[in-house]
């Protein structure tokens, strides 16, 4: 029987404000040169999902320095200038994203949290993020619903490594027959969750949100 339930972040209860390609050639402009949005995105998504597959148990955590070395490769692919301030302009963007109103929340978040704390279930979220994720669910209502969050830079261990898993399930006094893990990424969240004995279920929108992903659990 399932008696917690937890999320990752971006992706499942969050997103970008605008496309991430977008905000990073934004803010280029406050520096003297207006990026290429569409090849920011390109490299924006190539380091990630570079780091995402080969990063995950072999990089550390994603924290400040990771996140440096995937603004400086977007950069790159965007063919940025010599004479560019690349470390002002990365600070920039790093303080950018630990603002509340550069995310915004799917519309069906709120009332999913809020429903699952109203049957009786522990709630918490198990984010691949860093610490700015707490400046972050500052701004969203819904966020204090959640009993527990575990966020990898702070813990030490990044899904799909068990380790997370466990210490949600000591956080929470569960055992692991007992949790189930809702994310949008088949590695880091279905991966992770099955190896650690949880139950899962995989967002996909928009075919598939977070109450299709529950309605899998029978939640």
């Amino acid at each position: 029987m399932i008696r917690g339930v937890f999320f990752d972040a971006a992706g499942t209860l969050l997103r970008t404000a605008e496309p991430v390609g977008l905000t990073y050639a934004r803010l280029t402009e406050f520096h003297g040169w207006r990026a290429d949005a569409e090849k920011m995105e390109k490299g924006f998504r190539t380091a990630w999902n570079q780091r995402r597959i080969g990063g995950m148990g072999t990089d550390a955590v994603l924290g400040r320095e990771g996140w440096r070395k995937i603004v400086e490769f977007s950069l790159r692919v965007a063919e940025v200038p010599e004479e560019f301030p690349v470390e002002d302009y990365f600070e920039q963007v790093y303080e950018h994203f630990a603002r509340p109103d550069a995310w915004r929340a799917y519309p069906e978040t709120g009332a999913v949290v809020g429903a699952l704390k109203k049957k009786g279930l522990r709630t918490g979220l198990l984010s691949n993020w860093d610490a700015r994720l707490r400046k972050v669910l500052q701004g969203f209502d819904w966020a204090k619903h959640l009993d527990l969050l575990l966020i990898s830079e702070e813990v030490g261990s990044e899904k799909p490594d068990p380790k997370i898993f466990r210490l949600a399930e000591k956080e929470a006094g569960l055992r692991p027959e007992e949790c189930a893990l809702i994310g949008d990424d088949p590695l880091s969240d279905r991966q992770g969750a099955e190896g650690a004995g949880w139950r899962w279920g995989l967002v996909n929108r928009p075919r598939c949100g977070l109450e299709e992903a529950l309605a899998g659990l029978s939640l």
